[in-house]
């Protein structure tokens, strides 16, 4: 495993935003969405963290939508696929392996406390999801 970001769901994140830069010394990494469904990308250093909108409407939204507003540990990977394919079967899993909007391979699973975990590796483009289904073919990846 090569990091793990917290995914943190903030009543304004914005106002989350400006108090990480300029309080704390964060830069700003990217944005995605507007309005109730943005997400922000900070890091300071090796230290990257990720603040959502709670509530946030998703083009794929989670199995259960009580997830929505719990903190989500991202931990980058760097064989997403090879880590799927062996735990899969013995977890919850609370979003098969699909591409995301950020340009990465992601699954998210429940740990033994509840706790959700989303395991992920950049792939850029590579993998783009078939038309009307977010989840990555099988057949693009190694068994």
């Amino acid at each position: 495993m090569l990091k793990l970001i917290p995914n943190i769901p903030v009543p304004d994140v914005e106002r989350s935003v400006e108090f990480y830069r300029h309080v704390l010394g964060f830069e700003l990494v990217g944005v995605r969405g507007r309005g109730d469904s943005t997400r922000a990308h900070l890091r300071l250093g090796p230290i990257e963290i990720i603040f959502r909108s709670l509530d946030t409407f998703s083009a794929r939204p989670y199995a259960d939508p009580a997830l929505e507003n719990q903190l989500v540990l991202h931990i980058q990977v760097d064989d997403v696929f090879e880590l799927y394919d062996r735990i899969h079967r013995q977890v919850h899993v609370i979003r098969a392996l699909e591409p995301t909007l950020f340009g990465s391979a992601e699954f998210m699973i429940r740990d033994i406390d509840s706790r959700i975990l989303a395991f992920s590796q950049p792939i850029g483009s590579a993998l783009p999801a078939p038309r009307g289904s977010g989840t990555i073919p099988r057949a693009r990846y190694r068994e």
